[in-house]
């Protein structure tokens, strides 16, 4: 059974080694990041969990003793929409079926709040085993941005996919 652990600068050290470079650090938090990941970029997140609202919470993704997952939520919430961002399945948990029930308990923290009713997200287009795992969930793709970022001098599109909390259903189960 998985369940959700907020982020702390306890996970830092763990955390960190799931990345071994730039490449791994742009897909899983954008070309604003740079590797290796460093206290600072990490506890800038952290802190935007302290506005009142917050305007992002992040998790950590537990499985018994082990943190399988990390994932993140921004808030617009003027809006009413929350961003699904910085999704990632620790290496050793990989092809083992975690994701779609790590997302399913990202989704509902974010319907859990009255005050959203839209969650979005983007995906680099290559990366078809997380589309189809959006897709699973009910994210429908509304667009690409072209040339979203650049990678070792290699351009990556980023699809735009959204998901309407009047077409969100949690009863929906997900294998894994």
């Amino acid at each position: 059974m998985l369940r959700l652990v907020p982020f702390g600068s306890e996970h830092f050290p763990l955390f960190s080694q799931w990345f071994a470079s730039q490449a791994d650090v742009v897909q899983w938090g954008g070309p604003a990041l740079s590797f290796p990941l460093t206290v600072p970029q990490l506890e800038g997140m952290l802190a935007e969990a302290e506005s009142v609202p917050p305007s992002r919470l992040c998790w950590m993704v537990a499985c018994e003793d082990a943190m399988v997952g990390h994932a993140q939520l921004g808030f617009d919430w003027r809006n009413g929409n929350a961003r699904l961002s910085r999704v990632v399945v620790a290496p050793p948990a990989r092809g083992q079926g975690v994701a779609g029930s790590m997302l399913r308990l990202i989704v509902n923290e974010a319907f859990a709040q009255p005050a959203i009713g839209r969650v979005e997200l983007n995906v680099y287009t290559w990366n078809t085993p997380a589309i189809r795992t959006y897709e699973k969930l009910g994210f429908r793709t509304e667009g690409v941005r072209r040339s979203a970022a650049c990678v070792d001098g290699v351009y990556w599109d980023a699809a735009i996919m959204g998901l309407l909390r009047q077409e969100w259903a949690p009863s929906d189960g997900l294998a894994g």
